[in-house]
């Protein structure tokens, strides 16, 4: 006689579910890294994107562009945490989108974590002038919400308006600033 098994034990049925949490006890927490990674990785290129689209727009339009921080949309904050970031001709140099000063852009960048801009003068707003430079120069720094420096990001920006990452030298994992020191998020 042949017997036909159409179950598990309840041996068999512990194995699985011990294998399975074994599984997934190391992918989730990868996951989250790489889903981390990818965050801050895409905002930084957002971020170098809408600085050469500033500076492009300075160079064609023959005039100042400002960026900086907006809780209004239309006149600059002094910080860019938790704000959008406005591109616009100012004109008369006023921090503020004044009429006949257009508008080229309102973009979200601090939506998925905190944008810090350390300038030259301890300005919280960067121009472009005409010819493509930067008026201040300085870093942008972005930190997740989480707060975890091996997610941070920095590009730095020279006096001729032209943005670089900067790398992890070291190898440990947290990228440096351009002194060498590990970008912190606190």
């Amino acid at each position: 006689r042949r017997r036909l098994d159409h179950g598990m034990t309840l041996v068999e049925l512990l194995a699985v579910l011990s294998i399975l949490a074994i599984l997934l006890g190391v992918g989730v927490p990868g996951m989250q890294r790489l889903v981390g990674t990818t965050r801050a990785d895409g905002s930084i290129r957002e971020l170098y994107a809408l600085l050469a689209s500033a500076r492009q727009m300075a160079v064609l339009t023959r005039r100042d562009v400002t960026l900086c921080g907006t809780a209004d949309g239309s006149s600059c904050s002094r910080t860019w945490n938790g704000n959008p970031t406005l591109v616009f001709v100012d004109s008369n140099r006023n921090r503020r989108a004044d009429a006949g000063e257009e508008i080229f852009q309102v973009s979200e960048l601090t939506h998925n974590g905190l944008v810090r801009w350390s300038a030259s003068g301890n300005r919280s707003y960067l121009r472009f002038r005409p010819d493509g430079a930067a008026l201040e120069f300085g870093n942008f720094t972005w930190c997740p919400a989480s707060g975890d420096a091996r997610q941070a990001r920095q590009l730095i920006l020279n006096v001729t308006g032209r943005p670089r990452a900067a790398v992890d030298s070291d190898g440990d994992g947290i990228v440096e600033d351009r002194n060498g020191n590990p970008l912190r998020c606190n």
